[in-house]
């Protein structure tokens, strides 16, 4: 952990999972479209395969393929950013939404037919300023979100609201009709070191960090869950769906065009 942060690296590579008491299944991915990922294809020359031109085309192609393959099998993917917004994250995931296969049967027959199958999106902000839990500010970053996927299929709105529990006041009121899945959360070490120096907590400008963090979990286990395929699967079973989804996706003549393009 001190060596990620003195090369300022990123801490996890490829996909991990982890599964909770409550059997949901949780999936964090290597950054995408991420500088640190590329220096450490170039830092430790790594050998990338003969069909990507460059340690930049390998690295986006990478990203497109894990973002590709959450869109295929997760029920909620969360946007998680430092800061409010990376427009080419909104880019990519437009992208990636044109580029997913359809959906398969669970089954291993093949003359299954396909459909169409689109997760929940949330954007989480993960180090919001004071000024971003204001209003009017609010406001515009749901309209940003919304406009940008204005044609995307994704479920964009509707899911998560700051406006639930009542964390912001006022925000329950208020008549925007374009309302996004956009969560913010303050700095968690700014948050712990708050009044280390004085005996009066300095002004937040929002709720503790602990009382917005379990509101957004309360909300992630509430949001519907669609079925990824025809049938309901088991723990197994998404397991070998899963599988057969990277096996497709890492095949996929449309992410080959793609990163032909790209050259």
């Amino acid at each position: 952990m001190p060596e990620v942060i003195e090369v300022n690296s990123h801490m996890t590579t490829g996909i991990d999972m982890f599964v909770t008491n409550e059997r949901i299944i949780l999936l964090d991915t290597q950054p995408i479209l991420s500088a640190s990922v590329l220096d450490n294809l170039i830092k430790h020359d790594k050998k990338y395969p003969p069909e990507f031109s460059s340690a930049e085309n390998c690295a986006e192609i990478q990203s497109l393929q894990m973002l590709t393959f959450l869109l295929t099998v997760c029920h909620v993917v969360l946007v998680v950013q430092d800061w409010f917004t990376d427009t080419n994250i909104l880019r990519f995931l437009q992208t990636a939404e044109m580029l997913k296969p359809g959906t398969q049967s669970s089954s291993h027959d093949s003359s299954e037919d396909t459909h169409d199958y689109y997760p929940h999106l949330v954007f989480v902000e993960n180090k919001a300023s004071r000024e971003d839990f204001g209003f009017d500010q609010f406001s515009v970053m749901e309209e940003l979100i919304a406009n940008a996927l204005n044609n995307s299929k994704l479920k964009y709105r509707g899911g998560i609201s700051m406006a639930n529990d009542n964390l912001l006041p006022g925000f329950k009121q208020r008549t925007n009709k374009k309302e996004s899945n956009l969560f913010l959360l303050p700095d968690l070490y700014l948050d712990q070191n708050q009044g280390i120096s004085s005996k009066l907590p300095g002004y937040r400008g929002c709720p503790s960090f602990e009382l917005l963090l379990q509101s957004f979990r309360n909300q992630l286990m509430s949001m519907s869950r669609s079925l990824l395929t025809h049938a309901t699967l088991s723990e197994k079973n998404w397991l070998h769906y899963s599988a057969r989804q990277w096996e497709a996706i890492k095949k996929s003549s449309l992410i080959s065009e793609y990163n032909r393009l790209l050259t």
